[in-house]
């Protein structure tokens, strides 16, 4: 059987388990994939090029500029840097999230500053981030978790009071808007990442967006060896044999096979986030008002949903995980904070009441783009039937 007449792979499984992550490839993204191989450049190229231009235009950016890396922690490594962040700096961050980004910053050799969350958004807490900045302190860096905005604008203000940079983790929000607006659409830098359990995904990636045309240049040397010009020919499917390198640098570019992946998504992203916020709707209005039980957002208007979390009682998590898995249904927990892990132990902190009282009560339940309606049922009625049964 030819390649392309393969059927698309299902977003879920409707008679094995639900999973908590399935991405979605249909033939759409077989035929970019062949055709990029096709083409015989299989390194960083046009379609690279062309994958930044359409995030850029599903932005709305004006006067704003995307560069494509390999990962969404190459993205934020790099935007660091480009930052001027380094050896004797500190970067305040939540300890709520993925390892990744505070892997990032003590790359740049800089330290971590761990701050607490709000319990409504579980976003930055900026009276807490507030409390953590001192001399050293040159850059915050704030989580939009599942897609829900944070308090941006409360970062911003705080930022500019102190002459900090704001680089936003937006790995989890690429689409949600803020008065509007697409998030990466306005402020200072932003990072997102197209991994392969995103809301689109380019196998692996990321990008950093910025509104300087100067670090852009930086960004783009940053992420090739450092190389000056290889960039302009290499998006032309061309490579330069004269050259310098100019600064340090790391192997953190796209390729153009991995960018194809990523454009067959984006042309569909709209309906893929629909797709998300009608099952995030669907599991609040389940969930809502079930005893113990706390649901992040009932409405997802502005939201683009890269996970559905509930928060549950503590003491009775890991059974209610437990429960699902014997009626085929995943779950997962996001995050085990980063204060908590050994290599991060002797960091700075605030004290984080919120943080220590989320991570023992936060499940994370499947969400897919393109979720069938029988999977989100077996995962409604397992919720249900674990509740009703301790009532």
């Amino acid at each position: 059987m030819n390649l392309l007449e393969r059927l698309p792979a299902p977003p879920a499984s409707t008679d094995g388990r639900v999973p908590v992550f399935a991405p979605y490839v249909g033939v759409d993204t077989l035929k970019h994939l062949t055709d990029a191989l096709d083409v015989g450049w299989l390194g960083m190229g046009a379609t690279t090029k062309e994958f930044e231009e359409r995030i850029a235009a599903y932005l709305g950016l004006r006067d704003r500029y995307v560069v494509c890396t390999n990962t969404g922690t190459s993205a934020l490594h790099i935007a660091l840097l480009a930052a001027g962040i380094g050896p004797g700096d500190e970067v305040i961050t939540p300890s709520f999230n993925y390892v990744a980004d505070h892997q990032a910053i003590r790359a740049t050799g800089a330290e971590v500053a761990m701050c607490d969350i709000h319990e409504d958004d579980l976003g930055i807490d900026v009276a807490s981030a507030a409390a953590l900045i001192g001399p050293r302190t040159k850059a915050i860096v704030p989580l939009h978790f599942a897609g829900v905005p944070c308090r941006i604008a409360e970062v911003h203000a705080l930022a500019h009071e102190h002459g900090l940079r704001v680089i936003e983790d937006a790995c989890h929000a690429f689409g949600t808007t803020v008065d509007g607006s697409k998030v990466g659409s306005a402020g200072d830098l932003h990072f997102f990442s197209f991994d392969p359990v995103k809301i689109i995904t380019s196998i692996d990636g990321g990008c950093v967006v910025t509104p300087d045309r100067d670090e852009v240049e930086r960004l783009q040397r940053l992420r090739l060896l450092g190389v000056d010009k290889d960039t302009t020919l290499r998006y032309q499917n061309k490579r330069a044999w004269d050259y310098d390198v100019v600064s340090e640098g790391f192997r953190y570019h796209l390729t153009n096979i991995m960018a194809s992946v990523g454009v067959s998504q984006i042309k569909r992203v709209d309906e893929f986030i629909a797709g998300r916020r009608a099952v995030c709707e669907r599991y609040s209005t389940a969930f809502d008002g079930l005893p113990g039980v706390r649901v992040l957002r009932r409405v997802y208007d502005d939201v683009s949903p890269f996970i559905y979390s509930l928060r549950v009682p503590a003491g009775r998590r890991d059974a209610f995980i437990e429960h699902l898995s014997l009626r085929g249904v995943d779950a997962g927990i996001h995050f085990v904070p980063v204060h908590r892990h050994t290599y991060f132990a002797d960091a700075r902190r605030t004290p984080m009441p919120v943080t220590e009282r989320v991570v023992e009560q936060v499940v994370t339940l499947p969400l897919h783009s393109l979720m069938t309606e029988r999977a989100v049922e077996r995962v409604v009625e397992s919720v249900w039937s674990f509740f009703s049964s301790c009532a």
